[in-house]
C-alpha cells in the first residue's frame, strides 16, 4: 500500500487554524511552540495540545525538539517556502 500524502484540506477548521498559525509564526521568525501558538490563536491550551497532537499523528506536522524546552513545530511536508526570494521547501535558517 502506498504511504498517505496528508492533507491540510481534509482536517477541521481548528485545526486548519492551528496549521496557519504555524505556517504565519514561522514566516515571522518565531520559534513555533505551543505557549506562542496558544498566543497566536487565542485557543485554549488543551484545544491546541489537542489538535497539535492529531496533526502531527496525521503526519502533517512535526515536533522538533531542540533540548531548549517546548519543542517547536514546524510543517512535515511542504512545496513552498515561508520567506519570499527563498528557495522552496528551505524554512527559517
Amino acid at each position: 500500500m502506498p504511504d498517505r500524502h496528508p492533507d491540510i484540506q481534509a482536517v477541521s477548521d481548528t485545526h486548519a487554524d492551528l496549521y496557519e498559525a504555524i505556517a504565519t509564526l514561522e514566516y515571522s521568525g518565531q520559534r513555533v511552540t505551543e505557549p506562542a501558538i496558544v498566543s497566536a490563536t487565542g485557543l485554549p491550551g488543551d484545544v491546541v495540545a489537542a489538535g497539535l497532537a492529531k496533526l502531527v499523528a496525521e503526519g502533517l506536522l512535526v515536533a522538533e525538539d531542540d533540548g531548549t524546552g517546548d519543542p517547536a513545530y514546524v510543517p512535515a511536508r511542504r512545496g513552498w517556502s515561508t520567506v519570499p526570494g527563498q528557495a522552496e521547501g528551505k524554512g527559517l535558517g
